[in-house]
């Protein structure tokens, strides 16, 4: 391996030698004016000046420009189309069929509250309705007592009735006829809870 190689190999690897051949060769350079001119040289080609700058500046901002207008026409002559006013018609046209259209799904939604109502009225009438056949049949079974009752109270009253006609047939009548009372005032008293009757 040549003297050159290995320096090569050495700075590749020393971190700090090859720091320290760096600076004694950029001293060099920067003493010697013709290296220096030719790196500033070469630097300048590569380096973009302030009126490169101006003027790339300047040919975006006319590109912007020029792009500007051209979208802004273009927007005129299609908006000045026929497709283009009929389309705004549609719109518009459509636009007012929604708002319809909300109008009527208020509508049906207030309906549907009024049916929530009435079915709670249906409801209650059920319930109410329950109540009366409850207590229909409550009273029903009460009349039967009361007939079968009646029944053998009449019957026992027609075999004393035998033994003492006169008396017992009024007593009789008149048991009969304050049962039928009784019976009326039952009925009375629970119509007027179940408010048939004020």
């Amino acid at each position: 391996m040549s003297l050159a190689a290995k320096v090569l190999e050495e700075i590749e690897k020393n971190a700090e030698l090859r720091r320290k051949f760096f600076r004694i060769l950029l001293a060099d350079l920067m003493l010697d004016p013709d290296l220096r001119l030719a790196i500033v040289n070469a630097m300048i080609r590569e380096v973009v000046t302030k009126a490169d700058l101006a003027e790339m500046e300047k040919r975006v901002t006319t590109s912007i420009e020029d792009l500007g207008k051209n979208i802004a026409t273009s927007l005129e002559n299609l908006l000045l189309r026929g497709p283009i006013k009929e389309f705004s018609s549609k719109i518009e046209t459509i636009t007012r069929d929604v708002e319809e259209f909300r109008g009527t799904i208020g509508v049906i939604e207030s309906i549907g509250e009024r049916f929530d109502k009435v079915e709670d009225k249906v409801d209650m009438v059920k319930g109410k309705m329950e109540a009366l056949e409850s207590t229909l049949s409550n009273l029903a079974s009460k009349l039967d007592d009361s007939i079968s009752r009646i029944g053998s109270t009449t019957t026992t009253l027609q075999e004393r009735a035998h033994a003492t006609e006169g008396r017992i047939s009024r007593l009789a009548t008149m048991v009969f006829i304050i049962m039928v009372l009784t019976l009326i005032a039952m009925i009375a008293q629970v119509l007027e809870l179940l408010k048939v009757i004020p």
